[in-house]
């Protein structure tokens, strides 16, 4: 009897130890492609540089990477790749413990908008009460990516003339959140959408979505050839979710296009975990082209 007390004791001290286990998490940009640099141009080169900013663990948190620089992209050259990943966050988290972070992208060299961009996020964010508690359930995780969504879409639409005058180009806005829920993780990728303009068509419109890209992304084979191929919105081995953003505009009868390819991934455990594009966030369009996806996880 008391052999059997103490396996079942045992038992349940592993049990609820389980249940609350913490997790090792990392989240990591393995791929930013150039499709159309901002400015227009065969062998042209955009300097790009990423505004990220949220909740970790319950306190706020904002940075630049690089920080006081920039990185070189164009359709040949890759802000990052996966030999060299941009990292933004990795660490423990704790039962109910989650990190929510906005990540922008800005095309200069002046650094202002950093600054303007950050001042107005963090008012907005203020707006989304659930980004201020400390730990979230499973339900209340998901919650959190709607609403915070919502508020970004606001905040686009409302910054973006403000931002433009600052003199860096805004590229595109999404997010990316990680949680314990239970000693399991959770995760989500959610893109702004579209922010200005209509979906279909190549009338002047801004957007960041989960989709299909053209034909157009140029890539290299082991002979050091470039081809252009299209890219869907996860990866083959599903370890990758793409985020796409794109700016058109019109200035008289010239259009010019600025196209990015963001590859997100999360870890877990020190293994990269899988995305799905759930059936209710999919949005079909007129050709392949044109599906998009309101959010991943």
């Amino acid at each position: 009897m008391r052999t059997l007390n103490l396996v079942i004791a045992c038992l349940i001290v592993s049990i609820a130890s389980a249940a609350h286990a913490a997790v090792e998490a990392k989240i990591d940009l393995p791929a930013v492609r150039c499709i159309q640099t901002n400015t227009a141009g065969e062998g042209k080169t955009d300097n790009i540089y990423f505004v990220i900013n949220g909740v970790v663990k319950g306190e706020a948190k904002s940075w630049q990477h690089p920080k006081g620089k920039t990185l070189k992209a164009s359709p040949k050259v890759m802000a990052a790749d996966p030999k060299n990943p941009i990292t933004i966050w990795e660490g423990k988290l704790e039962d109910g413990e989650f990190v929510v972070l906005s990540v922008a992208m800005f095309q200069g060299t002046k650094g202002k908008t950093a600054e303007g961009y950050l001042k107005a996020k963090a008012a907005s964010d203020k707006k989304v009460s659930a980004l201020s508690k400390g730990k979230l359930t499973k339900d209340e995780f998901k919650a959190l990516r709607k609403a915070l969504n919502a508020q970004n879409q606001v905040f686009v639409t409302g910054i973006k003339k403000a931002v433009a005058k600052d003199g860096d180009a805004f590229v595109g806005l999404f997010d990316v959140m990680v949680g314990n829920a239970g000693g399991k993780l959770v995760k989500g990728c959610t893109p702004v959408g579209l922010t200005e303009g209509e979906h279909y068509g190549t009338d002047p419109k801004r957007y960041t979505k989960i989709k299909y890209t053209r034909e157009n992304v140029l890539v290299k084979d082991a002979n050091n050839q470039w081809y252009e191929m299209q890219m869907a919105p996860v990866s083959d081995n599903e370890d990758i979710v793409r985020i796409k953003m794109l700016e058109t505009v019109k200035t008289g009868d010239k259009r010019n296009v600025t196209d990015y390819l963001i590859d997100v991934r999360v870890h877990e455990g020190g293994k990269a975990t899988t995305w799905l594009l759930p059936p209710n966030g999919e949005h079909p369009g007129p050709t392949i082209i044109h599906d998009y996806w309101d959010y991943a996880e």
